[in-house]
């Protein structure tokens, strides 16, 4: 009887314990330079038109950025000051993912312009460029989808939920995301 009333004791501790807790498996979703390129592509050119300038970048190549887990995109830029000077140059510009967990969707963000170099332009026009650009990637990198979770695969499907992790590992962009299990307490 003593002992009946240990095991009992024993499993009653053991489901409030587990009514406390959340379990949680992780998914995890690889893509390589090549399949975030491909998704990039599709998006360029873009165009930004001020008074003061228009401003063309195209050619984007992507680069996964180990160090600080963005997405580097290195793009051709032609700049036009209206009536003044035409350049072109290169401009490198980084970004992290945003997941939408409702869609299941990944797009770019925090775009961060490292260098831009305007062949034959003056350092006071390339500074008015400078501010274009970064104006045309807070418009442009949050429409631009990486990745989308397949609906008919059930894993992808259910992994919408949360994303623990964004890590660039060995060439590759790693997504991990946390799939409930359990959960029986809000």
């Amino acid at each position: 009887m003593k002992r009946y009333n240990y095991t009992r004791g024993f499993l009653i501790a053991l489901l409030l314990y587990l009514m406390q807790c959340t379990v949680a498996a992780a998914y995890t979703v690889e893509l390589t330079r090549q399949q975030v390129q491909e998704a990039v592509d599709g998006y360029f050119p873009v165009k930004h038109i001020t008074p003061l300038v228009m401003l063309t970048a195209h050619n984007p190549q992507v680069s996964l950025m180990q160090k600080s887990n963005r997405i580097g995109l290195e793009i051709s830029v032609l700049a036009n000051v209206p009536g003044i000077l035409t350049g072109e140059g290169r401009g490198l510009i980084d970004g992290d993912l945003e997941y939408r967990h409702q869609t299941g969707e990944f797009y770019l963000r925090d775009p961060k312009i490292k260098s831009l170099e305007l062949y034959d332009m003056p350092a006071e026009v390339t500074a008015s460029v400078r501010l274009a650009l970064q104006q045309l990637m807070r418009q442009s990198l949050p429409v631009m989808l990486v990745y989308k979770l397949q609906d008919n695969d059930l894993k992808q499907k259910m992994a919408k939920s949360v994303l623990s992790s964004v890590a660039v590992r060995k060439g590759k962009l790693i997504l991990e995301l946390s799939v409930p299990v359990l959960n029986l307490v809000d």
